[in-house]
């Protein structure tokens, strides 16, 4: 009957904290109840512990906790995701990954930092923030060292899943025995009406049939983000310091391949290919034509119509991933324009037709 006892008091604390790790949970509450606690005080303390530790442990962390404070070991047992696995809302995320950049310590008010590194491995890449004190990670890490993270977050970033490095979480720079290649992935040929959120390493052919708009911003040559004046020059946030920064164009077209319809957005470099123009050159001409208009986006819409409507009926052959804007539906941003191979398209359409 004890035994039983002791089963239903887990079943009772697993119902009030159940996220991920049950099976963890049962071993730690199983050897806290051989110590002698009973159900209402493991509950008080992992209350407690909550409070102390503000929501930045788990609860498989927080009984952790609490079962070394009553000196009971507990096996090691680590469960790694790929980055292709990691979705919003994860906790206790461990997982091996290769740096693909690394960018600076950004201050912030009341003695805070933090930096962020770009990672991947063989299924995808995803961005890992530190923190404070977390930041001191960053003298041992450099680009193409692989990393071992272990107690990671997961949360909705501006535009994907991110990642935070947690409360008592770590990163063990290029463990022994472990390495990571990353192959260049091909990306899949789909119709537009196959696209769906979240579509990624995607290629679709089409033709253009609507010109939207071509803004153009001031940007960081680094990281792209966009530049404000600080003592009388141009200034990065996010790599906080002084640039000399570029203009970044950023194209609105409409394609269409006759089974569909999307909004595509081409940004940097890829919008200067297409245009056949540098943003500096594009960003001069449309000053002078926003200065005869009444606004901005006016002009923007002007300027790609009058300058680039020989793009309308043009054939392109881009790739990229899909996103679902909140008010216009999907929409496709484009990491590449390809080339035409013009047999390999031929064998496509036979294929097509088989």
């Amino acid at each position: 009957m004890g035994k039983i006892r002791s089963f239903e008091r887990q079943v009772f604390i697993w119902r009030e904290f159940n996220s991920i790790g049950i099976a963890m949970r049962s071993d730690i509450i199983e050897k806290l109840v051989s110590v002698g606690l009973t159900e209402e005080e493991i509950r008080k303390k992992i209350e407690e512990k909550k409070k102390e530790v503000e929501g930045l442990l788990t609860e498989e962390g927080i009984l952790s906790i609490i079962a070394s404070e009553y000196g009971i070991t507990l096996e090691n047992k680590v469960e790694k995701l790929k980055i292709e696995d990691i979705v919003d809302g994860l906790k206790d995320v461990n997982i091996t990954a290769k740096v693909l950049a690394v960018y600076p310590v950004k201050e912030l008010e009341g003695n805070k930092k933090v930096a962020n590194i770009s990672i991947g491995d063989e299924t995808g890449k995803i961005r890992l923030t530190l923190w404070n004190e977390q930041c001191d990670y960053l003298s041992e890490i450099k680009r193409d060292d692989v990393i071992d993270i272990v107690g990671a977050i997961s949360k909705k970033g501006m535009k994907d899943t991110e990642l935070s490095l947690g409360y008592k979480g770590k990163i063990i720079v290029n463990p022994e025995g472990k390495k990571i290649t990353l192959e260049k992935k091909e990306p899949s040929r789909k119709d537009i009406n196959e696209l769906k959120k979240g579509d990624r390493y995607t290629e679709i052919r089409g033709t253009v049939v609507k010109l939207y708009r071509l803004r153009i911003y001031e940007g960081c040559p680094h990281c792209f983000r966009r530049v404000e004046f600080k003592d009388e020059k141009k200034y990065c946030n996010s790599c906080n310091k002084f640039v000399e920064s570029i203009y970044i164009p950023i194209c609105e077209i409409g394609v269409d391949d006759s089974t569909g319809y999307i909004k595509c957005i081409l940004f940097g470099n890829v919008a200067e290919e297409l245009l056949g123009k540098e943003g500096g050159e594009l960003y001069s001409s449309l000053s002078e034509l926003s200065k005869k208009t009444y606004s901005l986006k006016k002009a923007e819409e002007e300027f790609i119509f009058e300058n680039f409507y020989y793009l309308l009926g043009k054939e392109v052959l881009m790739s990229g991933r899909v996103e679902d804007n909140e008010f216009l539906g999907l929409e496709f941003r484009v990491y590449a324009l390809k080339k035409f191979d013009e047999l390999k398209e031929a064998y496509n359409i036979l294929e097509g037709m088989e």
